[in-house]
């Protein structure tokens, strides 16, 4: 009787133990990632930033033969150039169109080129069109007064727009700073991290870690990348050939190139606009120059995304997708990773099963043959 009522106050012991172990832990861990919750998008992304540019981080300092910190220190200081710079030119043409176009206006000058005939054409909106459009042309300056609300309202939403683009820079920027610091203990932190996963489900664990790696590297190379190298081919192309407001319609270009939605919305009416404006050689010439580049996408994102990597390229494209649905561009990168991970446990779930199944049906086997 006295061993059993011993037992029985050992096992409450340790069961109030263990929960008061627990609790604490999950105290700790709760208000840790309460206090990280404002700066939680920003240390996100410079993980992704880290993980994406560690393969050029240990190129660099093989070849300049540089300490981490200071190769870091570079890095980050091209990055941020890399960053900023087509922020201040985009910026400047943007202000540059805008302020022609003030001027031309208190001139009095004619800021809307006329309409084609062709408009009238449209079917149920093009006789609308054509005046409204023919209006604009003939008296600005009426139309705008008309119009003032409309016009006002318009301004507070682009510049909320414009409010939020900064934003989102200064974070881009904060996040390539904190990048280089992480780069700078990466090896330490890849340790600390592979132990972490390894402690959690061993060999698995670490495997994870590197499909993590793998995947933020070929997404950043196949989305980001590929969007960067063709906003920028477009937008040359468009500063080259005089369409108004090129660095905004490149900015805009970039960021649903980002999303998977593609340039081809914006650019096609560019086209158009410029077979009206142009002659026809410049017009030809543009349209041969801008369409392959709307093609360039399809046929480099693939073969970029799934290069190295064991999941296909179906997992990674509806990560891409579904992740930029639900996070934005931060899902970009996760909701791949997430799948892989996801496609890596299921297929080693499916793949334990039949191993184990092979191994019954091999015992049974040899239990039949044993008995005859």
């Amino acid at each position: 009787m006295l061993e059993t009522e011993k037992g029985r106050a050992e096992v409450s012991r340790f069961t109030i133990d263990l929960a008061i172990r627990i609790a604490l832990i999950a105290g700790v861990v709760y208000v840790s990632l309460l206090l990280l919750r404002p700066v939680a998008p920003l240390i996100l992304w410079a993980i992704i930033l880290s993980v994406a540019v560690y393969p050029l981080f240990k190129v660099m300092r093989r070849r300049l033969h540089l300490r981490s910190g200071l190769t870091a220190a570079v890095l980050s200081l091209l990055l941020l150039v890399l960053l900023l710079t087509p922020v201040v030119v985009l910026a400047g043409s943007a202000i540059e169109t805008l302020n022609a176009y003030a001027q031309m206006l208190l001139r009095g000058d004619h800021v809307v080129p006329p309409p084609p005939e062709s408009v009238r054409a449209w079917p149920l909106v093009g006789e609308r069109i054509y005046e409204f459009w023919m209006h604009g042309s003939e008296d600005i300056r009426a139309l705008v007064a008309s119009h003032v609300g409309q016009i006002a309202s318009l301004g507070r939403w682009i510049g909320r727009i414009a409010a939020g683009v900064v934003f989102e820079v200064l974070q881009f920027a904060g996040a390539i700073i904190v990048a280089g610091i992480l780069l700078a203990y990466a090896e330490r932190l890849g340790e600390t991290v592979s132990g972490l996963a390894g402690r959690i489900a061993d060999t698995r664990g670490r495997h994870f870690v590197e499909i993590t790696g793998s995947t933020i590297r070929n997404v950043s190379q196949g989305v980001i990348g590929v969007a960067l190298l063709q906003s920028a081919l477009l937008g040359v192309g468009m500063l080259v050939i005089g369409v108004p407001f090129a660095g905004a319609i490149t900015f805009v270009c970039l960021v649903l190139a980002i999303v998977q939605v593609g340039p081809n919305i914006v650019m096609l009416p560019v086209i158009v606009w410029v077979w009206f404006e142009q002659p026809a050689l410049a017009a030809a010439l543009f349209t041969a120059y801008t369409v392959p580049l709307l093609l360039l996408d399809n046929v480099l994102r693939p073969i970029l995304m799934a290069r190295g990597l064991q999941t296909p390229m179906a997992v990674i494209l509806a990560g891409v997708i579904c992740g930029t649905l639900a996070g934005g561009l931060i899902g970009l990168f996760v909701g791949p990773v997430v799948l892989a991970v996801f496609y890596d446990l299921v297929t080693a779930w499916i793949a334990g099963g039949h191993r184990i199944g092979g191994e019954a049906a091999s015992q049974k086997v040899e239990a039949v043959d044993q008995r005859s």
